[in-house]
């Protein structure tokens, strides 16, 4: 028997909400009346979609292999029967990390608009980028080792990190070595868990609980650069700082493994992003 077209794109808008309230809330449905519709799915599939993990909606492996053949066939169809008057066709809307923007988009967009006069941008924040990515759209931002992704990816830079501190901070201590880096002033970027990744390579643990935790990588750079502590940065995007001694690296020992910054696309981005992108990698 077919799978019918409703529970395929439910089940589809369900991995990319991770939740079946906004689903819902997305279809105008009840929530029930998704869930109904995904167990038949999976009825008529004979291998379950979804599991619970505490109150996150997980995708299974076959959900997963099912959910990369369908998302980019079903982002096409969305897109073509969404609101073209919500959807400037000449406009590029670009979404970037903050840490990116400055050292390594702008220089790129200058030398773009220099053989593309009449490209019309719009640059904004990652944060505010959608939950589907359209035809006329990119992101720019940074992506852990092997997690899948419903869009085509071009990597611009590695995202793995070092140790940092300023001259100052150096100087009003006198060893660095990992243990001792256990007891220093660790700043955070969003969680504690990139510290603690770094300790376990080096056979350590990190229990210290986080004193300084900062939203986003240009807040920390900051504060590193203020003496307020040491801080794992990413060494591509640390290079003339490191070269200017204004940071200085505290071991080679790096973090954040198969961390990568990268330029996400819709399968079927229109051809102005195709071009765009040419020039920036």
């Amino acid at each position: 028997m077919g799978h019918p077209y409703t529970a395929l794109h439910t089940f589809h808008l369900a991995v990319r909400f991770q939740s079946l309230k906004c689903t819902a809330d997305h279809l105008h449905l009840t929530e029930s009346a998704v869930s109904h519709q995904i167990k038949r799915l999976e009825t008529q599939l004979g291998y379950t979609l979804f599991y619970k993990s505490g109150r996150q909606l997980k995708v299974t492996s076959e959900g997963k292999r099912l959910s990369s053949e369908l998302s980019a066939s079903f982002d096409h169809i969305d897109q073509v029967l969404s609101d073209p008057a919500n959807t400037p066709i000449n406009a590029i809307t670009i979404y970037c990390l903050p840490s990116l923007i400055e050292f390594w988009l702008l220089p790129r967009l200058l030398k773009f608009k220099e053989t593309h006069p009449n490209s019309e941008l719009v640059i904004n924040y990652h944060s505010s980028s959608p939950d589907y990515l359209d035809e006329h759209s990119l992101r720019i931002g940074s992506h852990e080792k092997d997690k899948h992704s419903p869009y085509v990816r071009s990597k611009i830079l590695s995202g793995e990190t070092i140790p940092v501190c300023s001259p100052i901070y150096m100087k009003q201590h006198q060893s660095f070595s990992s243990k001792d880096l256990l007891e220093a002033d660790l700043l955070h970027d969003h969680t504690e868990q990139s510290w603690k990744d770094w300790f376990v390579l080096q056979g350590l643990a990190l229990n210290k609980p986080p004193q300084l935790l900062y939203e986003d990588f240009h807040l920390l750079k900051m504060a590193t650069v203020a003496a307020q502590g040491i801080a794992l940065c990413p060494e591509a995007l640390i290079q003339n700082d490191l070269e200017d001694g204004r940071l200085i690296a505290l071991s080679t020992q790096r973090g954040n493994i198969g961390r990568h910054y990268a330029i996400e696309r819709n399968k079927y981005a229109d051809t102005g992003i195709n071009t765009l992108i040419k020039h920036l990698i």
